[in-house]
């Protein structure tokens, strides 16, 4: 069940606008996309362990994740509408009516996929590619504190 959900809420969260355009402008840092992938094991495991969990307790997840990672405050009410689906889709699950699930989810609007977590597979690789992405991020910021010094002495 875990990874049909996980598979569920990637694909909602590929069709969220609010969290799309939040990456696309790095509003949650320079390694947006890896967030929203850690964003989605987060919430798969809140709502998988959260025994009796409500729409409310993960629109209240959801608005945190938008406001602490990506700076953002959603006022389009899509965070109702995004814990609405994971908690059907999850209800779905835990009933064992499968059929239903596959029939919603089939339902979903689809978009082009701007990101892709593929469940266990790239577990791996994103720690790998942490690293070099993270020295490469120390570059950029060097560099960005020495224009903002260069700035500042044309300034004087």
């Amino acid at each position: 069940m875990d990874i049909q959900y996980r598979v569920i809420v990637e694909q909602i969260f590929n069709n969220w606008s609010a969290l799309r355009l939040a990456v696309e402008h790095d509003m949650g840092g320079p390694n947006s996309r890896e967030v929203v992938t850690q964003c989605v094991d987060y919430i798969t495991q809140f709502c998988l362990s959260e025994p009796n969990i409500q729409v409310s307790d993960i629109r209240e997840a959801l608005e945190d994740i938008m406001d602490e990672e990506f700076d953002t405050i959603c006022e389009d009410n899509s965070p109702m509408e995004i814990a609405n689906l994971l908690h059907r889709f999850l209800l779905l699950l835990k009933e064992g009516n499968l059929a239903q699930c596959e029939q919603e989810y089939r339902d979903l609007p689809t978009c082009k996929v701007w990101f892709s977590t593929q469940a266990q597979a790239p577990a791996h690789a994103p720690s790998t590619s942490q690293s070099p992405v993270a020295e490469t991020q120390a570059t950029p910021m060097e560099q960005d504190s020495e224009w903002t010094e260069v700035k500042t002495r044309r300034k004087k």
